[in-house]
C-alpha cells in the first residue's frame, strides 16, 4: 500500500513541477489573465476526476466480487487496480469542461498538460512494474516507446509550439494517435492473434481513440490552408 501511494505521489509531483515550468508566464495565461493558481486548480480537479475514471474503468474491465463493495471500490491502495485509459479519458473530459466553464485557450492548456502527462508516462510504468512485478516484452517496449514519446513532446515539439510553429492543440491529437498506436502494438506484441486482439475492449477505444486524432490532425491542416488562402 505505502509503495502505491509512492509512486502516485512521485507521479503527481513530476507532473505538477513540469506543469509549472510550461505554463509559468506563459504569454497567452498571461494576456487572458489566468493566474497559475487557476491552471493548478485545474490540475488538481482534473486529477481527482482521472483518478475516478481510472478506478471505475479498472472494475468493469475486471469485475472482482471484491470491488462491488463501496470500501472495496474506494479504499484502492489496499485492492488496487487503476485503468490509464479509464483516467485519460476522465482527465480529458475534466480538462475540457473545466477549459470550456473557465474560458480557458482549451487548445494550449491541452497541450501544456499533455507535456506534462508524457513527462511522467515512463516513472510511472516502471512504477507499475515494480508494483505488478509483471515484467513482458511488450512492457518493455511500451516503457522505450513512452520514453521517446516523452523526449519528443517536451524537447521538440514543445519549443516549436511556444514559438507558434505548431497550432495550439496540435501536441495533444499527435499524443492521442501515437498513444493508442503504442497501446495497440504492445498488446499485439503480449497477445497475439486476431481472436486476442479482439477480447481486449480496450483496443477497440485506443482505435477509435487513434481515428479521432487523425481527423483532428486533417481538420487543422484543412483550416489552415483556408486561413492561409484567405489572407492571400
Amino acid at each position: 500500500m505505502s509503495f502505491f501511494f509512492v509512486i502516485l505521489i512521485i507521479c503527481l509531483v513530476l507532473f505538477l513541477f513540469r506543469l509549472y515550468h510550461v505554463a509559468n508566464d506563459d504569454y497567452v495565461l498571461v494576456k487572458k489573465n489566468i493566474s497559475l493558481d487557476e491552471v493548478f486548480n485545474c490540475a488538481f480537479i482534473c486529477g481527482f476526476i482521472s483518478l475516478l475514471f481510472a478506478r471505475i474503468f479498472y472494475v468493469i474491465l475486471n469485475p472482482d466480487p471484491v470491488f462491488f463493495s463501496p470500501l472495496g471500490f474506494l479504499i484502492f491502495p489496499y485492492f488496487p487496480g487503476l485503468s490509464l485509459l479509464g483516467g485519460l479519458l476522465g482527465g480529458t473530459l475534466g480538462l475540457f469542461i473545466y477549459c470550456r466553464m473557465k474560458k480557458f485557450p482549451i487548445g494550449r492548456v491541452f497541450d501544456f498538460f499533455t507535456v506534462s502527462l508524457t513527462f511522467i508516462m515512463p516513472f510511472g510504468l516502471i512504477g507499475y512494474f515494480l508494483l505488478s512485478q509483471e515484467f513482458s516484452v511488450g512492457g518493455t517496449v511500451k516503457l522505450v516507446l513512452f520514453a521517446v514519446m516523452a523526449l519528443a513532446a517536451n524537447l521538440y515539439l514543445y519549443p516549436k509550439a511556444n514559438s507558434l510553429e505548431i497550432k495550439d492543440g496540435g501536441i495533444s491529437v499527435l499524443f492521442l494517435i501515437f498513444f493508442s498506436l503504442i497501446m495497440l502494438l504492445t498488446s499485439a506484441i503480449d497477445n497475439p492473434g486476431i481472436s486476442n486482439f479482439v477480447d481486449q475492449k480496450e483496443n477497440l477505444i485506443y482505435l477509435a481513440m487513434m481515428a479521432i486524432g487523425i481527423i483532428l490532425i486533417i481538420k487543422q491542416e484543412i483550416s489552415g490552408r483556408i486561413k492561409i488562402k484567405h489572407a492571400k
